[in-house]
């Protein structure tokens, strides 16, 4: 059984074919650089950006992929430094390139594309 790469409570969402996890360091608001150049602020969070694209899915991969990172909130699961962690996120733009039917009664999506922000 192979193992499942992004997934939000039970449902597990279509392998990608790629993703990138960006650990983004969230600064003080009044962080900045002094009039001698040095850089000041202090650390408030990380979280964890991901870029996310799917090539090849059928109309049925996308409805779930759409259905499970709604607009708003969700939980989030996935591996990263070989840890499976959940976050709450939102998810920017969801972008899809179609295919169409090529012949085989489906129809076809040539990529998808997402980032996910962790809140």
């Amino acid at each position: 059984m192979a193992k499942k790469i992004l997934w939000s409570g039970s449902t597990t969402l279509p392998a990608p074919t790629s993703l990138s996890v960006n650990d983004e360091i969230i600064w003080t608001s009044d962080t900045g650089r002094t009039l001698s150049g040095l850089m000041v602020g202090a650390v408030v969070a990380q979280k964890k950006n991901l870029s996310i694209k799917w090539e090849f899915l059928t109309e049925a991969q996308v409805k779930m992929i759409k259905n499970t990172l709604i607009p708003g909130f969700f939980p989030l699961s996935f591996c990263d430094d070989g840890i499976d962690i959940t976050i709450q996120s939102y998810r920017g733009t969801l972008s899809k390139e179609h295919l169409g039917d090529i012949g085989d009664g489906l129809y076809w999506y040539r990529s998808v594309s997402v980032d996910i922000i962790q809140r």
